[in-house]
């Protein structure tokens, strides 16, 4: 069944999202039926509801069978044992049951954790780092194999293995993946049929003629089915259902959400991510062009991201937006990815890395972007693990900016072994501002786990030890 849940289950989905049964709209979405097919459960729920004795908690809980989140129990294990430990118990493989949301795959895989019940296309790099220091690399490869089943099947990697995210990607790591086992020429079919996906589906041609990628989302007139109460809210306050092209395109980018994407950083409602030619991709995709050998187009890509994103007022990478003609003017640590995947100039990559250690760098680590006032996830004064990595390895290979970089490791890694202290878990993200003090913000509860945070952890405490 190749169906999202809002399709399958129609007014039922809605009613159900509205009547906020569950705090997190994503558990309806991943629900399993107990013995009726959806047609049948649609049909007796609409038997039912004009009954004056129907309950709806009582029919979803009858008629379905609710997932759990995925917690995971420190058992006296060091945080380094943990980190090792965790892969079995985050390891899932696709066990086939009727009408689940769960697009099958052929081989095991790592799910992140809590809420996050499948495995997500830009985390997996960051997990594949600590398997690879696990010498988990079978795992790793298994993993490649399914990113590799999903490109031949979809032409893409979705967002991640749920049929309600088919229509948008998630930031394009596979190129990267595939150079963690030397395994590059191996996948360069689905290598080329991914960039075609993004060079179709996700390109914008400026005036000059010059082409830059989006992000975006091909099934862009609908609300998001597993954040559906938020979007329909979104899209209720400004009257204007066009939003949700730029939430879900938001939701491709995997910074879901940030004052990046938006006009005014108080007000998610502003939001226009699809307007906005984004650094940290058009970096990922000239990585790609150069895994596929087509120096030409790398090349133009190059001088167009040093034309379009770089500012000489900030002395900083920074995204563009095509509609306005003009680079935003939110720094954040997508500003980075010129230097890491080697773009920069010399005097471009110290002037990034001066205002790193001048705007971003706190008691815990790095913030994400330096706007306080959003209350997103995606900003200050959270840090997340793969941005933490990113800007460690892109100052490691910056003269003169070797020490930020390990000061950024050894804050961040210090970060993570207080909380592991405290509360026994690896978690999805962290304050890096007041590190008495859980991170907050986005549509959902702080998640615990977590994979791309104990994979960037294994990762990072591997190269401090070597």
């Amino acid at each position: 069944m190749s169906q999202s849940p809002d399709e399958i289950y129609q007014e039922l989905f809605e009613h159900v999202q509205r009547s906020r049964i569950f705090p997190d709209s994503k558990t309806f979405c991943d629900i399993i039926p107990r013995k009726f097919q959806p047609n049948e459960i649609l049909e007796n729920y609409r038997k039912e509801k004009i009954k004056s004795t129907f309950n709806l908690s009582t029919f979803i809980f009858d008629h379905f069978i609710v997932p759990n989140t995925i917690d995971v129990l420190n058992e006296n294990h060091t945080i380094e044992e943990y980190c090792h430990h965790l892969w079995s118990l985050l390891t899932r493989m696709i066990i086939k049951e009727n009408f689940s949301t769960l697009i099958e795959v052929p081989y095991p895989f790592i799910v992140p954790g809590g809420r996050f019940r499948e495995f997500y296309y830009w985390d997996t790099y960051f997990t594949m780092l600590g398997l690879i220091r696990s010498n988990k690399i079978q795992l790793v490869n298994n993993m490649l194999d399914n990113f590799a089943y999903l490109i031949q099947t979809f032409g893409y990697i979705p967002n991640g293995n749920r049929y309600y995210y088919i229509g948008r990607s998630q930031q394009p790591y596979f190129s990267l993946m595939t150079e963690l086992l030397g395994k590059t020429e191996k996948y360069k079919n689905e290598l080329e049929i991914e960039y075609q996906f993004w060079m179709k589906k996700r390109s914008i041609k400026l005036d000059d003629g010059t082409i830059l990628n989006r992000y975006y989302d091909d099934l862009n007139s609908r609300p998001r089915s597993e954040a559906f109460i938020e979007d329909i809210e979104i899209g209720h306050k400004i009257n204007n259902t066009n939003i949700y092209i730029h939430l879900r395109a938001a939701a491709e980018s995997g910074w879901d959400f940030s004052s990046r994407w938006m006009e005014d950083e108080n007000d998610l409602s502003t939001i226009i991510t699809a307007n906005i030619l984004p650094v940290d991709l058009n970096c990922l995709l000239y990585h790609l062009e150069l895994s596929l050998g087509k120096t030409i187009e790398a090349e133009h890509r190059r001088q167009a991201i040093q034309k379009y994103m770089w500012s000489n007022e900030y002395q900083f990478f920074m995204d563009y937006d095509f509609i306005k003609k003009k680079q935003t003017n939110c720094l954040t640590l997508a500003g980075l990815f010129p230097l890491w995947l080697k773009i920069s100039t010399s005097d471009q990559a110290k002037q990034v890395a001066y205002q790193i250690e001048s705007l971003f760098l706190y008691d815990g680590g790095l913030i994400t972007t330096t706007s306080k006032n959003s209350r997103q996830q995606w900003d200050y004064p959270n840090g997340w693990a793969p941005l933490q990595y990113i800007a460690y390895c892109a100052l490691l290979q910056t003269p003169g900016y070797e020490k930020l970089a390990c000061t950024i490791r050894q804050r961040w890694m210090s970060l993570n072994e207080r909380v592991f202290k405290e509360t026994g878990k690896m978690m999805e993200k962290y304050d890096v501002v007041n590190i008495n003090k859980p991170a907050g913000g986005g549509e959902y509860e702080i998640q615990d786990g977590f994979g791309w945070t104990n994979g960037v952890y294994l990762e990072m405490l591997y190269q401090k030890q070597n």
